[in-house]
């Protein structure tokens, strides 16, 4: 009975107070609003969430010029930047993809023999971390953000060195103090990962370069970015006459350089030369496999 006169009262007090009583009204219209809403809410923002998208053609990030290498972002507004998709042709790339290094030292280049420009050190090796998380793709876009380098030109390397897996291994040497802990038998395989980074030349990346796909694809960002800012100096080198010697701003004659270690050396029709290295990427990135069906298969 206590309970019925309470409710009683409170009735006679609200009847009393219009003004509360429109508030309760309103209260009320609105409680039931959200509970209309909220199903039609939460499938509008699932809907704007790309789970499944692949990259669009002409890619997200674009070549920044030369001299943007103390404007480049830092690792966290790099990851801020990358497109979210759950799109992830590479199933079993994910143990590497959720890999990041820790101890990871790869050491100073020398510059006392004019090898490297010395911002090479600051602005190129002490910003390799490889400290990203995510798919495949996802990963490709951040070292794009992170290194000012199309994302569309690291997916066409990757293609061109692995066909997208982090698994990739090769360029097996024969001297057993090149071999790297693990293998021990010659001829033994120094060049690893999903673009192919060579240990020998990266002292200090293994076993990340094999272990972690951001590591290995943050390495390559690197070089790219550091070969197109003009910082490689043994690449002043001879080499093919009709492009001149190495220079700034010249984006392919350093893809073929991150295969062959040679300025423009070999020809179109050398698949071993660092021409006929720019060959396959330029044809690749005009097809693009990645958006192709049967890519994740």
């Amino acid at each position: 009975m206590l309970g019925v006169c309470a409710v009683r009262r409170r009735a006679i007090l609200v009847a009393m107070n219009p003004s509360r009583t429109w508030a309760i009204v309103l209260g009320v219209l609105a409680v039931l609003a959200g509970l209309l809403l909220y199903p039609l809410m939460t499938r509008h923002a699932a809907a704007t969430r790309d789970f499944n998208d692949v990259p669009p053609s002409a890619g997200y990030f674009t070549l920044r010029p030369v001299g943007s290498y103390a404007s480049l972002p830092s690792d966290a507004t790099a990851a801020a930047r990358v497109h979210r998709s759950n799109w992830e042709p590479r199933q079993d790339n994910k143990p590497y993809n959720y890999t990041t290094p820790h101890g990871l030292d790869i050491r100073p280049a020398s510059h006392a023999n004019d090898s490297y420009d010395p911002r090479w050190n600051t602005y190129i090796l002490k910003r390799i971390t490889g400290h990203y998380v995510g798919t495949t793709d996802e990963i490709f876009q951040w070292a794009a953000a992170k290194w000012g380098i199309p994302d569309n030109l690291i997916r066409t390397i990757a293609y061109v060195e692995s066909g997208w897996h982090e698994s990739n291994f090769g360029d097996f040497v024969r001297d057993r103090t090149e071999c790297l802990p693990g293998y021990r038998a010659v001829p033994c395989p120094v060049t690893f990962g999903i673009v192919g980074v060579k240990s020998t030349s990266w002292r200090g990346i293994f076993p990340w370069n094999r272990d972690s796909t951001a590591a290995a694809v943050d390495v390559l960002g690197g070089w790219l970015r550091g070969c197109y800012e003009g910082w490689v100096w043994w690449l002043r080198a001879p080499g093919n006459h009709f492009h001149g010697t190495y220079h700034a701003g010249d984006i392919w004659g350093c893809v073929g350089a991150w295969y062959s270690g040679e300025w423009y050396d070999g020809s179109p029709h050398d698949e071993q030369s660092g021409e006929g290295y720019i060959y396959q990427v330029k044809y690749w990135e005009k097809v693009q496999p990645w958006l192709r069906g049967g890519f994740g298969f």
